[in-house]
C-alpha cells in the first residue's frame, strides 16, 4: 500500500526562492512509500492485487521478443526469439566482479540512478538497487500490455497528510466537516494555544518565534504526545474531510515544525513494453516525485543495459560526430569516459568557458557484441539527454554506453552582498505532459551498418517526408559573404559600420561563373547581405545593405539564381538577437530568455585563446525566448518573401538549442526543440525551402540540404574509430555537405572525409580580397576569396560529377574499414569508393590507391 512521506519544514524558504506567486500556486507530487508485492491490472491504486510477489519471472512476448522480469531483483533480460540471444538489463556475474569498486556495483545492480541536489548545490546520487529494490520499497504491476515498476528511493521515513500546526480559523474549516465522535479525537490530539492564556512551563518567545500567528490568534498544535496509530486515525479523518495534499504542503511550509528529520526521498516509475523488434522503456514525469528541498537533477536508465565483459567481443557505437566506436577492453583507462550532450550545450544554462562546442547531432547509441547488435533510439526526452560511456577496467570488466536526463535545472544566485555561501535556485517542478522514452531496436543486421539502416527505417517510419531523392547529381553550396561589421572613422569618429566584402552584383556575376563552369541545381547561400552584417541586428525587419547595392540590384541577384534553377537562400540568426534597439520590437523585458535565476541570457562570443567571453571583442548578444523566434521567422518570412526569396538558411536552427527558464513563461528544452521542429514542417508545407547548419536530426526531414554536418569524429581520446553512421542512415533521403572545402583546416582531410561519407560540395566565397577582414572579428573567412579559388572550385566541380554521378541519390550498403586511414562505401548499384588518407599505397580488388586519394570501383 503506499504510505505519505514528510515534507521538510524549510519547504517556505524554497517557496519563496523558487516562485514569487502565491503559496497556494505551487502543487508538488506527493512522494509514496512503495512496498513489494504485484499488483494486477484493475486492481484499485496503492492496493495489493495478492500476497508478496516471489522471485519467479514476469514474462512480457510478442512475435519477436520476449520480456522476463526478477521481482526480486527487478531486472529485466530480453531475448531475441529467432536468433535466441539474450541481453540483460545487469551483467550476470555483477556480484562476482572483482574490479568492481562499490560504487559501480551499487550501479551494475541497479535499473537507473539519480542524482539530486539542495539549495547549497550539494547532491548525491541515489541507485534504485541498493537504495529501493534492496530495502523491497517498490511495486510492479502489469498494465496497458506493458511492464510499469514503481520505486520510492531515498529516505522511508513515515509521515501523515494532516496539519502539524494550523491557525483555528482553518482547522475548523476541516473540524466542522467531522463525524462528532471523529472531531472529539482529533481535537484531543491537538492543543489550542493562545498566546493570552499561556501555561507557567510554556515559552512565549519560543512559541511567538515558531508560531507567528500567535500573534494575531489561536493556533492548533499537534500534541507530541500522539501515537502512531492515532496519527494513522486522524489522517484517515483528514482526508474524508476534503484535507488534500497541497493543503497538507502549505500547513508545512506555514511553520518550521515537522515530526521528522528533513531527508531525501523520491518516487519513480519505469515502464516496460514490447513494441515489434523494440522494447521501449519509458519514465513519465508526471509519475516521478520528489521533495522540493531536493529536486531531481539527473536520471540515469538502464546503464549496464546489453553491456560486454572481458570475454565478449564488439564495440560501443557512440553519437560522436558522424558516429564513433569504442572497441571492447581497448585498454584506454587512461582517458575520460565519453561523455556527450545531445544537440549540445543548452544555450538557456550559463557557462563561463567554451574549450570545445561537442554536441551529438542524433539522440542514438549501440552495441555490437558476440555477432548480435541493438540500437537505442531516445524517442522522446532527447532534448535533456547526454550519453555516456566507458570501456572496461576503470571501474568494473565491462563496456556499457548509456543515457542520462537532465530534469530539474538550477542556477547559481548571486547574493555576494548578503552572503558567502553558495545558494542555488531551481526549477519548480518538472514539465507537464513529458516523458522520457527509449527504444532499443534488435537489429536484423549486425554491426554499426545495420545499426545505421535501423535508424534510417526508424525515421522514414516516423517522417514521411524523407523520401529517396531522385536526383543524384552533386549537391553544391556556396556560401556568399556579403557585409561584415569593422570599426571604420569617419571625421575622426569610429563608427561600426558594413565592411563589404561581395556586392550583389557581383555575387550575381559568380552565379553567371557557375552556370558556365556547367554546376547544375546549386544551392546558393547569401550571409551579411541584411541589417548591418553577418552579425545582423535583430531581424523584425529587413534593410539590405545599402553599400552592397539597391533593392533592384538584389532582386536581381535572386531572379539569376531561380533563371539557372539554383537555389537561393539568405541566412539569418533568429536565436541569438544583437543591436537591439527601441525600434525593433524586441523587448529586453518581454522577449529575451532568462535563466533558471531569472537573469536575462546575454553573453559575449568566446575566446579560442583563454576560452572565456570575449567582452571587449565581440557583440553582446541576447537570446531570444522560443515563441518569440517562431514569431520573428514567421514575419521575416513574409518580408523576405515580397523581396522575391522563398528559401531561407538558418544559421542556428539545428545546430543549437536552449530552453527559455523564465518561471512565468517556462518552455522547456524539449519543447522549444518541438517549436522549432513545427516551424520547420510549416515552411515545408507552404513551400518554402530550408537549408540548416549541421543538422540536427529533428530538422533533417524538412531540409532541403544540410551543410557543414561533422563528417568524422570529434577527438574523444577514449574512442577507437570514426564511422559514417549518421551519415549512412540520411544518405539519398536529405543531401548533405561536409565543412566549407576552403575553410577547412586540413582540406586533404576534409576532402576524402567527404567523399567516403558521401557528402557533397560546400564552398563559401568573397570577392574582396582576405586582407579587408583585418582588424575585423572575421577572422573565419581567411581563405574565401573568389578569384583564387575560382578554378580549384571548378575542376573540382567536375572531378565530383566523373566519380560519383548518380550516387547521391542511392543508399549506401555498407561500409568497412579495411585498415586505420582506409575505407570503402558500398553504394546501392555496388559501386565502391575507396578512401586512403594514409601514408602508403594501398591495393583493393586490383586497383592500387595511393596515399591521400580515392578510387571508384563500378
Amino acid at each position: 500500500m503506499k504510505n505519505l512521506l514528510w515534507l521538510p519544514p524549510v519547504f517556505f524558504i524554497l517557496a519563496a526562492l523558487v516562485s514569487c506567486e502565491k503559496r497556494s500556486a505551487l502543487t508538488h507530487k506527493n512522494v509514496v512509500i512503495y512496498e513489494r508485492y504485484e499488483k494486477n491490472e484493475g486492481d484499485e491504486e496503492g492496493e495489493p492485487g495478492g500476497d508478496k510477489a516471489d522471485n519467479s519471472s514476469v514474462v512480457l512476448e510478442n512475435d519477436f521478443l520476449e520480456l522476463s522480469f526478477s521481482p526480486g531483483t527487478a531486472e529485466i533480460v530480453i531475448r531475441e526469439k529467432e536468433s535466441g540471444v539474450v541481453w540483460r538489463s545487469s551483467p550476470e556475474n555483477a556480484a562476482e566482479d572483482p574490479a568492481a569498486d562499490p560504487v559501480t556495483e551499487q550501479l551494475m545492480r541497479s535499473q537507473f540512478f539519480l542524482e539530486y541536489a539542495n539549495v547549497a548545490g550539494v547532491g548525491m546520487t541515489l541507485y534504485s538497487g541498493s537504495d529501493s529494490v534492496e530495502q523491497e520499497a517498490y511495486n510492479y504491476e502489469i498494465r496497458d500490455n506493458g511492464l510499469e515498476v514503481h520505486y520510492t528511493v531515498g529516505n522511508l521515513t513515515r509521515a501523515y497528510q494532516l496539519p502539524v500546526a494550523a491557525p483555528e480559523a482553518r482547522m475548523l474549516s476541516f473540524l466542522e466537516k467531522m463525524e462528532r465522535g471523529d472531531r472529539r479525537k482529533v481535537e484531543a490530539s491537538y492543543r489550542l494555544y493562545d498566546i493570552d492564556n499561556l501555561r507557567p512551563g510554556d515559552d512565549k518567545n519560543a512559541l511567538l518565534s515558531t508560531y507567528p500567528d500567535l500573534a494575531r490568534g489561536r493556533v492548533y498544535v499537534m500534541r507530541d504526545t500522539t501515537q502512531e496509530y492515532m496519527k494513522i486515525q486522524i489522517e484517515e479523518f483528514f482526508i474524508a474531510a476534503g484535507y488534500t495534499y497541497d493543503d497538507y504542503i502549505e500547513d508545512t511550509s506555514r511553520y518550521s515544525v515537522s515530526s521528522v528529520d528533513e531527508k531525501p526521498a523520491f518516487n519513480v516509475t519505469i515502464r516496460y513494453e514490447l513494441d515489434g523488434n523494440s522494447l521501449v522503456v519509458s519514465a513519465p514525469f508526471d509519475k516521478i516525485a520528489y521533495r522540493p528541498a531536493y529536486p531531481i537533477t539527473r536520471l540515469g536508465l538502464l546503464p549496464f543495459f546489453g553491456a560486454g565483459g572481458l570475454e565478449d567481443s564488439g564495440y560501443l557505437l557512440v553519437p560522436d560526430g558522424s558516429g564513433a566506436l569504442m572497441y571492447f577492453n581497448n585498454g584506454k583507462n587512461n582517458q575520460i569516459p565519453y561523455n556527450n550532450n545531445t544537440y549540445g550545450w543548452d544555450e538557456g544554462l550559463s557557462r563561463e568557458a567554451v574549450i570545445y562546442e561537442n554536441r551529438a547531432p542524433f539522440p542514438c547509441f549501440g552495441i555490437q557484441k558476440n555477432g548480435a547488435a541493438l540500437l537505442c533510439v531516445i524517442e522522446e526526452g532527447s532534448a535533456y539527454s547526454s550519453i555516456r560511456a566507458d570501456v572496461s577496467g576503470r571501474n568494473c570488466s565491462y563496456n556499457s554506453v548509456f543515457a542520462q536526463f537532465a530534469l530539474i535545472h538550477g542556477e547559481k544566485m548571486d547574493i555576494s552582498g548578503r552572503s558567502d555561501r553558495a545558494v542555488y535556485l531551481y526549477e519548480r517542478s518538472l514539465p507537464e505532459g513529458e516523458r522520457i522514452a527509449q527504444r532499443f531496436i534488435f537489429c536484423a543486421e549486425e554491426g554499426y551498418v545495420g545499426m545505421a539502416k535501423e535508424y534510417r527505417s526508424y525515421l522514414r517510419n516516423r517522417h514521411p517526408e524523407l523520401s529517396p531523392s531522385v536526383d543524384g547529381g552533386v549537391p553544391v553550396v556556396v556560401e556568399i559573404v556579403g557585409a561584415v561589421n569593422k570599426t571604420q572613422h569617419r571625421l575622426g569618429i569610429p563608427f561600426d559600420l558594413p565592411l563589404p566584402l561581395t556586392s550583389f552584383k557581383e555575387a550575381q556575376s559568380m552565379i553567371q561563373d557557375f552556370a558556365d563552369f556547367g554546376w547544375k541545381n546549386a544551392r546558393i547561400k547569401l550571409i551579411g547581405w541584411f541589417n548591418g552584417s553577418v552579425d545582423h541586428a535583430v531581424p523584425s525587419k529587413i534593410s539590405l545593405i545599402k553599400t552592397l547595392g539597391s533593392g533592384r540590384d538584389f532582386m536581381n541577384l535572386a531572379a539569376a539564381a531561380r533563371e539557372r534553377d539554383y537555389g537561393f537562400y539568405v541566412e539569418a540568426d533568429f536565436l541569438f538577437m544583437r543591436d537591439n534597439s527601441v525600434f525593433d520590437n524586441f523587448s529586453l523585458y518581454r522577449d529575451a530568455a532568462r535563466y533558471v535565476s531569472r537573469d536575462r541570457i546575454e553573453s559575449y562570443p568566446y575566446s579560442f585563446v583563454w576560452f572565456g567571453e570575449r567582452t571587449q571583442w565581440g557583440k553582446l548578444s541576447y537570446l531570444a525566448r522560443p515563441d518569440y523566434m517562431m514569431k520573428l521567422i514567421d514575419g521575416f518570412v513574409d518580408k523576405a518573401t515580397g523581396l522575391g526569396v522563398e528559401n531561407f538558411a538558418f544559421r542556428t536552427i539545428g545546430s543549437k538549442l536552449a530552453g527559455d527558464y523564465n518561471e512565468k513563461r517556462l518552455v522547456s528544452r524539449e519543447a522549444s526543440m518541438n517549436m522549432q521542429r513545427e516551424k520547420l514542417s510549416e515552411l515545408k508545407r507552404k513551400g518554402k525551402g530550408v537549408l540548416v547548419n549541421t543538422g540536427f536530426v529533428y530538422t533533417a526531414p524538412y531540409a532541403d540540404i544540410i551543410t557543414d554536418m561533422t563528417t568524422g569524429d570529434q577527438g574523444f581520446g577514449i574512442t577507437d574509430e570514426a564511422v559514417p553512421f549518421y551519415q549512412i542512415a540520411l544518405h539519398g533521403l536529405v543531401p548533405y555537405t561536409g565543412k566549407a572545402i576552403n575553410l577547412a583546416e586540413d582540406y586533404t582531410k576534409n576532402l576524402l572525409e567527404s567523399i567516403a561519407s558521401g557528402a557533397g560540395l560546400y564552398f563559401s566565397f568573397m570577392t574582396e580580397e582576405v586582407a579587408a577582414l583585418q582588424e575585423t572579428k572575421f577572422r573565419q573567412f581567411y581563405a574565401n576569396e573568389y578569384g583564387k579559388w575560382a578554378n580549384d572550385a571548378a575542376a573540382l566541380y567536375k572531378q565530383f560529377e566523373r566519380d560519383f554521378d548518380g550516387l547521391y541519390g542511392q543508399e549506401i550498403k555498407n561500409h568497412e574499414t579495411l585498415s586505420p586511414g582506409v575505407t570503402v562505401t558500398e553504394y546501392d548499384d555496388g559501386t565502391l569508393v575507396v578512401v586512403n588518407s594514409g601514408d602508403d599505397i594501398w591495393h583493393y580488388n586490383g586497383a592500387a590507391v595511393a596515399a591521400n586519394n580515392y578510387a571508384v570501383i563500378r
